[in-house]
């Protein structure tokens, strides 16, 4: 990290005159803006016919079109609403971590020790199969792989570090090291904020867009045809597949895979309106700083790079990116909304909060500014875990619903529908969750009342767990 060179004030705010001029929804997220001019491809324009239909231009959606492509002979055609990029995929931390659905002691309390298991290892083999598609396909992706830091900042946190470390254990991850106050501060120039540690050295770093838009170039090159700026208005079974309708075309396709992911709820037709309620949109905020100083990296000690996360739920995601700048995302401002709405104002507020925790880990950092903020949109699920199952038929596959952590498992699961597309049967179509009748979200406004009152509970138990340690203060301050 020797070479990370400090931000000039007047490179945080882009000038009046550069706007016009800057990349598609470059406001979204900092990787839009950071990925710089951006070429969409055409909009669908009239009609066509296909073998596979793939609706969705994120991680999931390019994982399966490119699978489908290079496993069969067949035409596969992929349609995205706005650019590639545009939702999860180019807004998300870019962690390639083993994590299944909301998280994964909820996941065994629900669904027992096997199901949890047998859960574990398939992100654990998504997290391999990810960084293999990466390395064979020279992705230029800014991958690299330093492992996770998780962290108790308190005392009282240890005891929940402490089962999460022994439940990894248990499910096979030999490779887990448990670290003690000594042990962990010792990585962290004796930082005395660092009470104890689990160490997974099973995740992996990228930048999110430049890698959904290498999946492109891949997916295109297996001959997948993409048509951006295409939304899906309607979505309808037909005899013999579906059609689906955008504004200035129609698709028909024997087989369709469904991957909007957060923003399923919104699609319309007979089949749109079957999947309304499996999903629902979950809001995330991120922010990155300024550039810190060669000085200021090695002051706080973080030269092996890892992401730090600590024991709290709605706080705490944080990695160095490639270029010296710290990301952090925090779900406490987020959550589900009340309607369904998908662009909730992105909050200075919660930025600063998360910023002033940052710097109570690292007092060093007192000076350190935020360079961007944004928010986006993840997709949850009633029954806590991701869904890839048949729609009423073979014909329409759909998949979502990760929780914020399907970077690792959607690029599997595109593995996993081209098996189910060609009615092969393996090992990943045997994985519980394929094929399983999802739970659907209550019908409004039971829904959002319960929604409501679920995250009002889970913010109240994370002000408890602040309660006392070193971010009360920074906390109550905003």
């Amino acid at each position: 990290m020797s070479n990370y060179i400090p931000m000039k004030k007047s490179q945080i705010t882009i000038p009046v005159k550069e706007i016009e001029h800057s990349p598609p929804h470059a406001a979204k997220s900092f990787w839009l803006h950071d990925y710089g001019a951006y070429s969409a491809n055409r909009t669908l324009d009239g009609g066509l016919s296909c073998d596979i239909l793939v609706v969705g231009g994120g991680i999931a959606g390019l994982s399966a079109a490119w699978h489908a492509a290079r496993d069969t002979s067949a035409r596969v055609v992929l349609i995205e609403s706005e650019i590639i990029g545009y939702g999860a995929s180019g807004r998300a931390a870019g962690w390639v971590m083993p994590q299944f659905g909301m998280d994964q002691m909820s996941i065994r309390r629900k669904y027992g020790a096997e199901r949890s298991q047998a859960a574990f290892q398939y992100c654990r083999r998504a997290v391999r199969y990810t960084r293999e598609i990466i390395e064979t396909h020279k992705l230029d992706s800014d991958y690299r792989h330093p492992g996770l830091m998780r962290v108790a900042f308190d005392d009282r946190w240890i005891d929940g570090l402490r089962s999460h470390y022994e439940m990894n254990r248990e499910f096979g991850a030999d490779n887990v090291l448990w670290m003690d106050g000594e042990a962990v501060q010792s990585e962290y120039s004796g930082n005395k904020n660092f009470k104890a540690a689990m160490f997974d050295p099973d995740l992996g770093l990228l930048n999110p867009c430049k890698h959904v838009r290498e999946l492109k170039g891949l997916a295109e090159r297996a001959g997948v045809e993409i048509f951006e700026n295409s939304p899906a208005i309607s979505l309808d079974r037909i005899a013999g597949g579906t059609r689906v309708a955008t504004p200035r075309g129609i698709i028909r396709a024997d087989k369709t895979v469904i991957a909007t992911n957060a923003y399923t709820h919104q699609l319309e037709g007979t089949l749109g309106r079957e999947m309304r309620r499996l999903q629902a949109p979950v809001f995330a905020r991120g922010a990155v700083t300024e550039r810190l100083s060669k000085e200021q990296w090695k002051a706080i000690d973080w030269g092996s790079g890892n992401a730090l996360e600590s024991t709290l739920d709605l706080f705490h995601y944080m990695a160095p990116t490639a270029d010296g700048r710290i990301q952090f995302y925090w779900i406490y401002y987020g959550g589900h909304s009340l309607f369904g709405e998908m662009q909730p104002e992105v909050s200075d507020e919660g930025g600063q909060m998360s910023l002033a925790h940052l710097k109570k880990i690292f007092p060093v950092l007192k000076d350190v500014r935020i360079a961007h903020n944004w928010g986006g949109h993840m997709s949850g699920t009633r029954d806590l875990v991701p869904h890839l199952c048949f729609l009423g038929d073979e014909r329409v596959i759909y998949v979502g619903g990760c929780w914020g952590h399907g970077l690792a498992i959607n690029h599997l699961h595109g593995q996993t529908i081209s098996h189910m597309l060609s009615g092969r049967s393996s090992e990943l179509t045997d994985f519980w969750i394929v094929n399983r009748q999802p739970k659907k979200w209550p019908i409004k406004p039971f829904d959002g009342i319960g929604k409501q009152l679920a995250w009002a509970w889970l913010r109240r138990r994370a002000r408890k767990q602040l309660a006392g340690s070193i971010f009360e203060n920074a906390t109550a301050r905003q």
